[in-house]
């Protein structure tokens, strides 16, 4: 044996032995699915999951067969088997507790209140970390269309992925923009439907919580018909997605600071006098029952009974009542309720009159229902002559006449909340149809499909005008009107947030209610056209064998067409951005050609060695030409080594609402969007209120510390980016692979990295939040750049936060793919473990601007994987599925030290590695199969962080970190069960 040979044992066994002392778990199998090896331009394989034979299939990567583990790119490959022992029956759960997603926050249903591309109640995949834009999402091998609500559709929604259906899912771990064209940066997802299906099919799951709240279930049904000249398949789906409110959980209900003392490590939060115990803050993120005294920068804090102070019923600077959280807003939804319907057909037909060829269909018709529960605040400015304003005035009567101010508190600015409810209702459908044959040694494919999502979206709104009637005081111009005056829309009463029930609960009077809160209704229409041919198979026999070629033209059209609730067009809904009307199309025309090009087969130390090259040439109306490449090698030193690499660039043209999005002109107050509002107070505790990197900013800029903010709103453009260029992406990757044969042992170890350059994003209006927080400040160009103050008064005039391009986003690390399987006299033992390495994570904003790495940080964890255990013994199998996130810090980053400047207390900036363990039995019977199983056997809670105070803190979910990698915990023990039945 050469010693070439010696040293690659040595690396690849070492890489096994790593793993399993990492993780303390056995180096397990990939366990996969028999299926035919039809190449996928012509067929999709047969789904086999009813049986448990491990064999390669053919897998995504190219439009020339391939498989896993002999494949030039890495693959991962989850099949329904492993998902549904796993306890899964949702696939947006499936794909984003994947080892190349889970090493970042996913968005799903607990996003309830936050602004997201497609809007809310959507659930997207983001590969890597590099989101879900960048995402290239597949069924059988064809794109699958956007979805959603608002003029930011762009996303594949997950929740139209017709889960009962699924064979497997297979996920392209490097770009393949020349494979599959653009969004193909991060990665691709192809879903493998079920094929070749005879009979009758029903399946019911459900997941019961062990305390209220969270559960879900699903009920589906299959019918498929193999006829003489073709065969046919329909499925129907229906799931349904329980809401989790704040208060079903005590770690959600109950945020605490969850501070120490330095000196003797004991609890130093806040005792609540209302309660006697650790004080417990907003969950919902807002707060409310207090009135602010901006001439003196006092806090009237509601204290009912308490009489020392100028106003009765409220305690002045009393931290310990600070941030009061209403019961009310327990009831907020921390995971959203969602319920959806899906229809999947899917038919071949070989008419006579074709002379072999065979005509095919897809079609998909889906809807989702989702709804959140949210609190906002009202904190409007109130006239000193109001009606209702009960703030002591600060000035005599005298000075009251002298200065031409009412009897009541100037500036008086009372904080209230406000139930906020948003609903969607978003329909898909998608209807595909084809041609596909052979000619002598080639087979073509060539289909056209056409889907449109129709998107209504209901939202809480509060009319802007009304507020400035009602409170006397015009919110933006930042000056006194008369109080439901003349020319105030008919029926104004005046907007009393002094009372005790709008302090308390967030409740008004019915007329009141009915006179400023109204529903704003919106609607979006997204469409897609494609038109593809493909031709592959082999050119020519060369001495290593046959050169396979695969070659194709592609058309695809795209429009939007977003038309927001009239109170948002109309710029007329409080402490929201105005919303136009986003409309556009673009289209893209391309020809792609691939090779395989066997080089040497059958030689010393070169048992194979095949090179594959592929090319795309791209055409889009919007940004003009573009060239894509990529080219790999996969190398069999032997029957048992293998070393692969690929090399590719990528791009992705901006997406609709990027180009298009109209500007969206709107006017947020001084204290939504300004940190250095009086930076230099200090809290009843005696502590800044602002960190000291913000303090040392606002200063250099020469805003005094008591600036107070007082006046008019700034003025905040969000909208798509007429010149923006398309991003574009460098990837490569590089494999050994070892696959002794007849030990059941497989291990894959892939180095990856990708770098994107151009990337386009918006930051919104936190621009000036993230001007300062900063500690390069402006040393460096980038977000302080992209806002204006007055020079005089320091207010922030205007906030550009519109699309554009910025310099670079860079990624690497390592995917550990590890399997074993051995034949019992007794049973069958497999077992296969996916697990990732992420190294780095570096981002530039700016050119010139520092490059921050944000991997190893709480929601970018450096280890993510899973493993999952089966034993078969007849009719019956166990799995042991083991989900690991693994332990991750923010301390030093962006100033965070876990405790405060003057060292008296300390917080968790940290967290350990968090692990669940899933146990599932089985029992199938000839027609029918059940399984039963608990998810999160042992009820594990996600780790607690403290509530930090610096600009690189961890953000938080109640007492949780909030990353999608910890929602297992939050639900709680999970029992599962699905049954289902053969006809």
């Amino acid at each position: 044996m050469s010693k070439s040979t010696i040293s690659t044992r040595k690396v690849l066994l070492a890489g096994t032995i790593l793993t399993s002392l990492a993780f303390g778990l056995p180096a397990f199998a990939q366990d996969t699915t028999a299926t035919t090896t039809t190449p996928p331009t012509t067929a999709t394989p047969t789904d086999t999951t009813a049986t448990d034979k491990t064999t390669e299939i053919v897998v995504t990567g190219s439009r020339i067969r391939r498989t896993e583990f002999t494949s030039a790119a890495p693959v991962q490959v989850i099949t329904a088997e492993k998902s549904t022992m796993a306890g899964m029956i949702d696939a947006a759960q499936v794909l984003q507790s994947s080892s190349i997603a889970a090493g970042s926050g996913q968005i799903n249903n607990t996003f309830t209140g936050y602004v997201v591309d497609g809007g809310a109640g959507i659930n997207t995949l983001s590969l890597r970390g590099l989101g879900a834009q960048r995402t290239l999402v597949l069924i059988n091998g064809r794109r699958m269309p956007p979805a959603g609500v608002s003029g930011t559709v762009g996303p594949v929604d997950l929740n139209f992925i017709p889960q009962s259906l699924v064979a497997r899912y297979e996920i392209l771990k490097d770009g393949a923009s020349s494979i599959y064209g653009s969004d193909a940066v991060a990665g691709v997802v192809n879903i493998i439907t079920t094929k070749n299906f005879d009979g009758f099919h029903i399946e019911a799951s459900g997941l019961k919580s062990e305390k209220d709240g969270g559960d879900s279930s699903s009920v589906s049904a299959m019918y498929g018909k193999t006829l003489d000249k073709g065969s046919f398949l329909i499925s129907g789906e229906y799931y349904d997605q329980q809401a989790l409110t704040y208060k079903q959980r005590d770690g959600l209900a109950c945020p605490q600071l969850l501070r120490y003392k330095t000196s003797d490590g004991s609890r130093n939060d806040r005792i609540d006098p209302r309660t006697g115990d650790y004080k417990c803050y907003s969950s919902s993120g807002v707060w409310g029952g207090a009135i602010i005294d901006n001439i003196t920068n006092d806090y009237y804090y509601y204290s009912p009974g308490h009489t020392s102070g100028p106003l009765a019923n409220y305690s002045v600077n009393d931290v310990a009542r600070a941030d009061y959280n209403p019961d009310a807003a327990l009831n907020g939804t921390a995971i959203s309720p969602v319920k959806r319907a899906s229809l999947f057909a899917q038919g071949q037909y070989r008419p006579d009159w074709l002379g072999g060829a065979e005509l095919y269909t897809e079609l998909m018709f889906g809807e989702r229902k989702s709804s959140q529960r949210d609190f906002a605040q009202l904190f409007p400015y109130y006239s000193s002559f109001s009606s209702v304003n009960i703030l002591p005035s600060q000035f005599t009567p005298a000075e009251q006449a002298l200065y031409g101010i009412g009897p009541h508190g100037l500036y008086a600015q009372p904080v209230s909340i406000y139930e906020v409810d948003s609903s969607q209702k978003v329909d898909l459908g998608r209807v595909l149809g084809g041609i596909r044959g052979t000619l002598k040694t080639w087979n073509w494919d060539a289909y056209v499909s056409y889907s449109k999502s129709v998107g209504k979206y209901d939202n809480t709104a509060v009319y802007a005008d009304r507020v400035n009637w009602g409170t006397g005081f015009d919110q933006n111009a930042f000056v006194d009107i008369p109080e439901c005056g003349a020319g105030a829309p008919a029926g104004c009463v005046p907007l009393n947030l002094f009372s005790v029930t709008s302090q308390t609960t967030g409740r008004l009077s019915p007329a009141e209610e009915a006179y400023y809160f109204t529903v704003d209704h919106g609607k979006t229409d997204y469409s897609q056209l494609t038109a593809e041919a493909t031709l592959t198979g082999d050119i020519m026999q060369l001495p290593a064998g046959a050169l396979g070629g695969a070659f194709g033209i592609s058309f695809r059209e795209d429009k939007i067409n977003d038309v927001p609730g009239e109170l948002s067009r109309a710029g007329n809904s409080y402490n929201r951005t105005s919303s136009g009307i986003t409309k556009g199309s673009d289209r893209l025309s391309e020809v792609y050609g691939e090779l395989e090009v066997p080089v040497v087969r059958g030689k010393f130390l070169f048992e194979d060695l095949t090179l594959s090259l592929s090319g795309r040439y791209s055409s889009y109306d919007s940004v003009g030409d573009a060239t894509t490449y990529k080219a790999g090698f996969n190398w069999a030193v032997d029957n048992i080594f293998r070393i692969r690499g690929t090399a590719c660039t990528s791009f992705r043209a901006p997406a609709l609402y990027e180009l298009y999005l109209n500007n969206q002109t709107g006017y947020l107050g001084q204290t939504n969007v300004d940190p250095c509002i009086n930076y230099g107070l200090l809290g009843p505790d005696g502590e800044f209120k602002t960190n000291a990197t913000i303090r040392a900013n606002c200063a250099a800029d020469g805003i005094p510390s008591n600036y107070t903010g007082n006046g008019p709103s700034a003025k905040v453009t969000t909208g798509g980016g007429k010149y923006l260029e398309p991003e574009t992406s460098y990837a490569t990757t590089l494999g050994f692979v070892v696959t002794p044969p007849n030990t059941g042992f497989k291990l894959a170890i892939d180095f990856w990295k990708t770098k994107i350059s151009n990337q386009i994003t918006s930051s919104g209006s936190s621009v000036v939040g993230a001007c300062y927080a900063r500690p390069e400040f402006r040393s460096e160009p980038g977000f302080c750049d992209l806002f204006k103050r007055n020079p005089t008064t320091h207010f922030i005039t205007d906030i550009d936060a519109s699309y554009r391009n910025i310099p670079t986003e860079v990624t690497a690390g390592i995917d550990y793919t590890v399997g074993y399987e051995h034949e019992f006299n007794f049973g069958r033992l497999s077992s296969d473990a996916q697990f990732s390495w992420y190294k780095y994570y570096k981002s530039q904003s700016y050119p010139g601007s520092s490059i921050i790495d944000y991997q190893g940080t709480i929601g970018q964890p450096n280890w993510v994987g899973d493993v999952q255990t089966k034993f078969r013994h007849k009719d019956w199998t166990a799995a042991w599925t083991v989900n690991y996130t693994g332990a991750a810090s923010n301390l030093g980053f962006y100033g965070e030290t876990g405790g405060n400047a003057a060292g008296t207390y300390t917080y968790k900036a940290s967290v350990p590695p968090f692990v669940t363990h899933d146990l599932s039995l089985r029992y199938r019977g000839k027609q029918f199969e059940i399984i039963g199983g608990i998810n999160n056997i042992a009820d594990k809670k996600p780790p607690v962080i403290g509530s930090g105070i610096y600009a690189g803190s961890a953000a938080r979910l109640g007492n949780y970190p909030f990353s999608s990698q910890y929602l297992t915990g939050i639900i709680g023990r999970q029992f599962y069960l699905n049954v289902s039945k053969d006809f």
